[in-house]
């Protein structure tokens, strides 16, 4: 049993990723033969359901699997699912799905689990916006696919940070390309000119779009594309917070500028991607250290507001553009 995982157990936001690795721990167990005999997926079960399966002999296979899921903390911390983590069967791997974004570490069940070097405790958070673009690399190499840094940043731009969005657009490549290799065999990059009339945009706009619309001070297309991402469920707050970087960025490399620093030096100290050294620039010689400032505190007061009062989110945002169009 030594090293050997028997229990996992997820949690956390991210569904689609968490979906997607108990998908590979059941696929490196069973064979697809295997899986009628050998896979139980159980939704609210009682504890002696769980029991009579997870003690229970695999069928012309060295595992068997039970994935459990829609379960509460009566179910973790009844005395007979105690005993069993004690001492689980070696022939029986647990998959617990607990669909929530938080456990608590503190009850009986983590804490006679939790150490174990059978069990494996996964919380899998929401990927954040720079951790996106070498995701769906990694995900369209699954999928045979080979991705530049520009064509990862373009897709996450028009489909949004919904990981299952990503993952139906990249199911699209694959049947719409034709994937080429090279003389010897080596699977070839995929140049973005293929890309762009494969993808169809799930949003017209998205929160990027506002972002480049604000830096080019196109304040009127701003509040139109803010309409439009507000309508489609984006929250200000996140909206601010994504803004609040760029800006933040700005005011670091002009301070470096006006340090003497080379532009090639400014660019790699603020992790610019080869592809956005123009925008950033030019974003970067129109604007002022003051005005750069003056937004920066615009936005604090526009997040403490959004955080602390009961204002509308919409307004206290458009209040935001308007006094950003006046600096």
């Amino acid at each position: 049993m030594k090293n050997e995982v028997l229990i996992y157990f997820f949690y956390g936001e991210d569904i689609f990723r968490i979906k997607k690795e108990i998908e590979k721990i059941k696929s490196s167990i069973l064979k697809k033969e295997q899986f009628d005999f050998n896979f139980d997926r159980l939704i609210s079960p009682s504890l002696s359901e769980f029991l009579n399966i997870a003690e229970s002999y695999p069928a012309f296979s060295e595992k068997r699997i039970v994935q459990v899921e829609d379960f509460d903390d009566s179910f973790l911390n009844n005395e007979n699912m105690l005993e069993y983590i004690k001492s689980p069967s070696p022939d029986t791997i647990v998959i617990l799905y607990y669909k929530s974004s938080k456990v608590n570490e503190n009850t009986k069940f983590f804490k006679e689990s939790k150490n174990k070097d059978y069990f494996r405790l996964n919380k899998i958070r929401l990927l954040y916006d720079n951790e996106l673009p070498p995701y769906i690399k990694k995900l369209s190499e699954e999928k045979g696919i080979l991705l530049s840094d520009e064509a990862a940043y373009y897709i996450m731009r028009y489909t949004g940070n919904n990981i299952q969005n990503i993952d139906s657009e990249l199911d699209k490549l694959t049947s719409g390309l034709n994937l080429g290799k090279d003389a010897v065999g080596i699977r070839m990059e995929i140049p973005l000119s293929k890309i762009k009339p494969i993808i169809s945009l799930s949003k017209k706009f998205n929160i990027f779009d506002l972002t480049d619309k604000i830096l080019d001070r196109d304040l009127k297309a701003a509040f139109s594309i803010f309409n439009i991402v507000y309508s489609d469920g984006e929250e200000p707050v996140k909206i601010i917070s994504v803004l609040y970087n760029e800006i933040r960025k700005l005011h670091r490399a002009k301070i470096q500028e006006q340090s003497g620093m080379d532009s090639e030096t400014i660019l790699s100290l603020n992790s610019v991607l080869p592809f956005l050294k123009k925008k950033f620039m030019k974003n970067l010689s129109s604007f002022k250290i003051q005005e750069l400032e003056n937004t920066v505190k615009l936005l604090q007061d526009a997040d403490l507001k959004l955080k602390t009062t009961s204002y509308p989110p919409d307004l206290i945002f458009e209040e935001f553009i308007f006094k950003f169009a006046i600096l």
